[in-house]
This record gives C-alpha cells, sequence and structure tokens, in this order.
C-alpha cells in the first residue's frame, strides 16, 4: 500500500530527511577520528619496526605558548615545561628554537610530563643549529624517565655530533643515580657512527616495549635489549646542544609489539655496527651537562 504525502508536508518531510542525513554523517566522521587506526592512518607519520601504535597520547605541533616556568597543558593529563634553556618562536610561528649561553644552567630541556605508559613510540622533528662560537655543540636527546623515583634516565637515545658531555655518535643508554647525584647504575647500551648536517630537519623516533628499544633517525639505527628498560616511565623529555636548535612537532603513542618483530628483527638490524653493552665511564664535562 502506497501512502500518500500531502503536498504542504513535502518540504518539512525534506528537511528532516536531509538533517538525518547530515547527522549521521558527522557521527561517522567523529567515531572515525576517535579510532586510533583511522587517526594513525592519516598522521604520516615514520613506519615503526618494533613497536605497533596504540592510541595517541599527544600531538605538540608547536602551537601553545612555552617559556621559562610556564606549564602548557596539552591535555587533561601531559604538560610540557620549557624551563631549562630559552626557548623563542620562530618567523614560522609553530616551530620552537632553542638557544643557551654560558653561565645560563643547563642546556635546553623541553619535558612532557604526566605520561602513563611504559611502553611508547616519540617522534620527534628537529634540526640542528650552525656553530659559530668555541662553546658550541651540536647535540640531541630523548629521555624516558621515571620521576621523582628515579634520578636518571631509564632510556636515553642520543644523536650527538660533537657534545663532549657523552660519547659521540648514536647511542642508546641507561642511567640511574642516587639524589645526591652518586651513580647506582651506568650502561651504554648501544653506540653506532652519526652524521648529520646543520639546518637539515631530521625525524627521529624511538619505539621502546618491554625490554627493547629501537631508536632511529634516517639511516642511523641503535638498539638495545636490557631488563632495565621495563622499568615504569612517566616523564619523556628533549634535550638540546648549546648552539640553537628547532622542534617542529613531537608526537608520543602508546605502544605494542609488533608480532613480526622477531621473525624481522635481523634483517632490521644488519647494518649495525657489532656492539657489547658495557659498564659506562665517560668523564663528564659538568659546566654544560644535560
Amino acid at each position: 500500500m502506497e501512502i500518500s504525502c500531502p503536498c504542504s508536508w513535502k518540504p518539512l518531510f525534506l528537511g528532516i530527511l536531509c538533517i538525518c542525513s547530515a547527522l549521521e554523517t558527522e557521527l561517522i566522521q567523529c567515531r572515525a577520528a576517535d579510532s586510533p587506526e583511522q587517526a594513525n592512518a592519516n598522521t604520516s607519520a615514520i613506519d615503526l619496526l618494533l613497536a605497533r601504535r596504540g592510541n595517541l597520547i599527544l600531538d605538540d605541533n608547536g602551537s601553545l605558548q612555552r617559556d621559562g616556568k610556564t606549564a602548557a597543558r596539552l591535555n587533561q593529563a601531559i604538560r610540557l615545561r620549557t624551563s631549562a634553556g630559552k626557548w623563542a618562536r620562530t618567523e614560522q610561528p609553530n616551530i620552537w628554537r632553542s638557544t643557551w649561553e654560558p653561565g645560563s644552567g643547563h642546556t635546553p630541556v623541553a619535558s612532557y610530563q604526566g605520561i602513563a605508559t611504559n611502553h611508547l613510540i616519540i617522534e620527534v622533528t628537529f634540526r640542528y643549529g650552525v656553530m659559530t662560537k668555541p662553546w658550541h655543540h651540536q647535540c640531541f636527546r630523548i629521555a624516558v624517565d621515571n620521576r621523582p623515583d628515579i634520578t636518571g634516565h631509564i632510556i636515553s637515545a642520543w644523536a650527538n655530533p660533537n657534545n663532549n658531555f657523552i660519547e659521540r655518535g648514536f647511542l642508546l643508554q641507561h642511567i640511574r643515580k642516587q639524589k645526591n647525584k652518586t651513580v647506582i647504575e651506568d650502561l651504554l647500551l648501544d653506540q653506532q657512527p652519526l652524521q648529520i648536517q646543520p639546518e637539515q630537519w631530521y625525524t627521529a623516533v624511538l619505539e621502546v616495549v618491554d625490554d627493547e628499544a629501537l631508536f632511529r633517525m634516517g639511516d642511523h639505527i641503535a638498539y638495545a635489549k636490557a631488563d632495565q628498560i621495563k622499568m615504569p616511565k612517566n616523564l619523556v623529555s628533549l634535550t638540546m646542544g648549546t648552539t640553537w636548535h628547532e622542534i617542529k612537532r613531537v608526537r608520543i603513542w602508546e605502544a605494542s609489539k609488533n608480532p613480526s618483530w622477531p621473525s624481522h628483527k635481523q634483517q632490521h638490524l644488519k647494518t649495525r655496527n657489532s656492539f657489547v653493552p658495557r659498564v659506562h665511564n665517560h668523564e663528564r664535562r659538568e659546566q654544560t651537562k644535560p
């Protein structure tokens, strides 16, 4: 049986259909945006080897103000502090430049506080500045910590061209200290060669799952497997050198183990130089320590 519709109802009926259709489309789009798989599919993020991406913990695209003691709140859980060194926007407003001068304390650090997962993927797009002063050095480090319970770093990933605070190269380190800075354990977990060009943008990615850490930047790769890496984590920090450095974007995801990693591990790591983890006794220069 065909149901007739009075002509006067047709505009109203068609309007309701259009509204319902628009609401349905918006709902689908919202669900897609809330889906980690869909969100990650559109991020153009670096391909992963050790890990799989889970929920996006934070995406710092440089839009929020940061300086001195001001903490930028990225979301309900995560705060960003840039209290060490000087930080200022560049002419491109979402890019931040760090600088340092002798006598101004610790070299520049950006710390993301409130991380609540032990398995992480950290991706940073940055570049080194040109060295023009005798005291300049280029340095980039991603550190994963558990403050205040642990003094030191559960895992440090260094792309260090010429900072004498630690060995030069592409490194992974674990270091813990007493509150008075006495070292409890200092391990150099990997050391690989490093070649960089100033003013060139790089994207570094650190994958940390269970007792493994994989650090990559372009063709550079460092890897470590150690029980210490499994320790609890709640903070990610980025340390720069004493020349200017710039950060364009920082993203952190929850991570899980890539099931294909064990079978492809040797293939992925074949370009690494052989390295045996060892107790670390490097003599540090305290005046500009990261």
